[in-house]
């Protein structure tokens, strides 16, 4: 069915959505302008307003952006998406269970829409720099005055982080039955970060004799003027969307982003947590808290993308981890009885970049 320019804009925005720099609880507002160009060669410009909301706990996270935008001709469009994450605790030795489920939608002011959703169900295995998943579940979309289209979706994907995060790769491999037949999305992706600057790469290939073969790229950049603000830039192209008839569309936007963190700032750490002892055993480190009265702890950093890994009650108040974290300078926080952002008394911490703090460790 044929989109009209509107919606097909949703596509390329929706796509090149803000990520944010760091994972912590917050509100930001974007504003940005850009430039689309649709198969066949027809360009326009654009303006988008961009709220997102980002909600982050031990095994948790809660992601909602939307977009409300602006064409020269006087049309408007808007634009919603949600994703949900969330983990069990570690089953038995580095394994998970997982939910993943992402539901968008797009309206025009004329009164046409569309909307899509994918649910994953997947067995995880994470170590604490790397990991990977397998999972497979529904996929399906919608039209206005359309039949709605299921198909089925699984997905084999891994990721890998350096020391301190500063650079990230992933990488997945996603086969579809779509209408009778088969195409497989190919997906890799890199993330680097340097002080205040964060830049993102991803290119997709889709393979398939029935619907034919084709590739996209996008590329984006964000730096951090301030914890508060931050400038945003991106372009590239993005695969047709099969569910909601968007075809192949090709975008290049910028902007600045306002960010409003929910953890209130502070000058000084926000010490919870009781004293913390690491202790070296045969080339891993032993994370050791004494807090009394706790019923859970965890702890997560940048060695693995933020992700909370629990901590073992191994005594009268006490709790324990044991990471293979290798020799270099490492951020992290903790998560006890589920009050999050919490940096352990003695522990010397920095600014986050958002607003708040989180713990520093020096691994020799």
């Amino acid at each position: 069915m044929p989109r009209s320019p509107a919606l097909v804009v949703v596509a390329a925005l929706a796509a090149a959505g803000p990520r944010g720099v760091g994972a912590q609880t917050g509100v930001s507002v974007g504003f940005g302008v850009g430039t689309v160009r649709l198969a066949g060669g027809t360009s326009f410009g654009i303006a988008s307003l961009g709220p997102t909301l980002r909600l982050v706990a031990p095994g948790r996270e809660l992601a909602l952006g939307g977009t409300l935008g602006a064409l020269p001709q006087g049309d408007w469009y808007t634009q919603g998406r949600a994703d949900v994450w969330a983990s069990t605790p570690t089953l038995a030795s580095r394994w998970r269970l997982a939910i993943d489920l992402g539901i968008s939608g797009a309206t025009q002011g004329g009164g046409s829409g569309s909307g899509a959703g994918l649910l994953v169900a997947e067995a995880l295995w994470v170590a604490p720099r790397w990991g990977v998943g397998l999972g497979a579940g529904p996929a399906s979309g919608w039209i206005t005055h359309g039949t709605p289209v299921t198909a089925f979706h699984a997905r084999l994907r891994g990721w890998w982080q350096g020391p301190a995060a500063r650079l990230a790769l992933s990488a997945s491999i996603a086969p579809t039955r779509f209408l009778g037949a088969w195409f497989t999305d190919v997906e890799a992706g890199l993330v680097a970060r340097r002080d205040r600057l964060e830049a993102r790469v991803s290119a997709t290939g889709r393979l398939s004799e029935a619907y034919g073969s084709k590739s996209a790229a996008i590329a984006s950049v964000e730096w951090r003027w301030s914890p508060r603000v931050s400038l945003e830039a991106s372009g590239g192209a993005v695969l047709p969307d099969p569910y909601q008839g968007f075809p192949r569309t090709g975008f290049i936007t910028a902007g600045i982003r306002l960010h409003f963190p929910i953890h209130p700032a502070t000058a000084s750490p926000v010490v919870r947590g009781g004293p913390l002892t690491v202790i070296r055993r045969a080339g891993r480190l032993a994370f050791r808290l004494r807090q009394p009265g706790a019923r859970t702890v965890s702890i997560a950093g940048d060695w693995n993308a933020w992700t909370a890994a629990p901590l073992a009650h191994v005594g009268s108040d006490v709790w324990e981890v044991v990471l293979p974290l290798s020799p270099g300078l490492y951020h992290f926080t903790l998560f006890i009885d589920g009050v999050a952002w919490t940096i352990p008394h003695g522990v010397p911490s920095v600014p986050d970049g958002m607003g708040g703090r989180v713990a520093v460790l020096s691994v020799l």
